[in-house]
């Protein structure tokens, strides 16, 4: 099952939208489209505009008096500009003050060029952000989670631009009343979404600074790391309870794996093309046959996380009797996908196999 289809086919079981929760958020949405004013406009007068294939912004170029400066005035020359997005376009005329992110790496990308949401979601069941990100989150209001944004939540808010992915289509007619939303690519790659977060902000030379500060660090690291594995391949898994899911070069944390770290990946991982993940039994997890494993566990699957473990045939691998099965978290792992959370990922992966630097 491709990545669409996979999106298609869960789409419907995320949300569950009580009715009595929907007619307050009309009421309250009501209040504000009598007493709120906009930061930008509908390029299209008001109508919906054909969905693009990425996103994409397009900026107007500072000139030479702006680019020398006062990063405020920098800032303010940014605009008006034009986001493209899956559900059309969408012009900025001045940076927004309140942005709401209805997924936790827009608040990481946010905050990696300076700024931070006013709003956010969690990715996880409890009230409370990554824990990377505390210390910057400040008094940033909880949205519910990724799956069940909190509509009511969201219109308290107040604010001016709405970040969602398509993860959460159910909830877009709903969220796209409160406030202008612009919505991307739950896939898409995070350099693209930096580059947008950059254009909405006025910080496309921070954004800028943050993508070529990672290229740089993993290039370094991926010289190092050939130097040490040579031909020796690395897997990255994660036990739950209908299987062992081994991830491949497709999933986004694969790709920082094998792209970005210029890991080698066992035939078996080579050979997953139709999605980004195989599901398998713990009695042919040997079969995976990776000189290094990366296990993902987390509190909600700790218990297939150490059943593993525990298991003869893990515990008969090569890879685990030399000490080259690594435990990581999955929430950091998967769940985050900004440049904050990435830096971690890979400062992680590069010492458990190249040792503490």
């Amino acid at each position: 099952m491709n990545r669409a289809a996979k999106r298609q086919a869960t789409g419907s079981k995320r949300y569950a939208v009580r009715q009595s929760g929907l007619l307050m958020v009309w009421m309250l949405v009501l209040v504000l489209v009598l007493t709120a004013c906009g930061t930008g406009g509908d390029t299209n007068g008001g109508t919906a505009a054909q969905p693009s294939a990425a996103a994409s912004a397009e900026p107007s170029p500072p000139s030479d008096t702006e680019a020398q400066s006062s990063p405020e005035a920098q800032a303010a020359a940014a605009f008006p500009v034009t986001i493209s997005h899956l559900k059309g376009e969408y012009t900025l005329t001045e940076k927004p003050k309140v942005i709401a992110a209805l997924d936790v790496k827009f608040a990481d990308q946010l905050i990696a060029v300076g700024e931070r949401p006013a709003g956010s979601v969690v990715a996880g069941t409890k009230d409370e952000f990554p824990e990377y990100l505390n210390a910057q989150m400040g008094d940033v209001k909880v949205l519910g989670t990724r799956d069940e944004p909190n509509l009511e939540a969201i219109v308290a808010l107040n604010p001016d631009l709405i970040l969602m992915t398509d993860f959460q289509e159910e909830v877009y007619d709903s969220v796209s009343q409160i406030a202008p939303t612009v919505v991307l690519d739950f896939y898409e790659d995070w350099r693209d979404t930096l580059a947008v977060i950059g254009a909405i902000t006025g910080k496309q030379a921070e954004a800028e600074t943050v993508r070529q500060a990672y290229e740089g660090k993993i290039t370094g690291l991926r010289e190092q790391l050939a130097a040490k594995l040579g031909d020796e391949t690395v897997a990255l898994i994660r036990p739950r309870p209908e299987g062992i899911r081994v991830h491949g070069p497709d999933h986004r944390t694969g790709s920082i794996l094998y792209e970005d770290l210029g890991l080698n990946a066992p035939a078996f991982v080579q050979e997953i093309t139709d999605d980004t993940s195989v599901e398998i039994s713990m009695e042919t997890v040997a079969d995976v046959g990776a000189d290094h494993y990366f296990l993902l566990s987390d509190d909600l699957f700790a218990k297939e996380a150490e059943a593993l473990a525990g298991s003869p045939v893990w515990k008969s691998l090569d890879a685990v009797k030399n000490n080259r099965a690594y435990d990581v978290n999955s929430t950091l792992w998967i769940a985050y996908y900004g440049p904050l959370a990435l830096n971690i990922i890979v400062d992680q992966a590069s010492e458990a196999l190249l040792g503490p630097h």
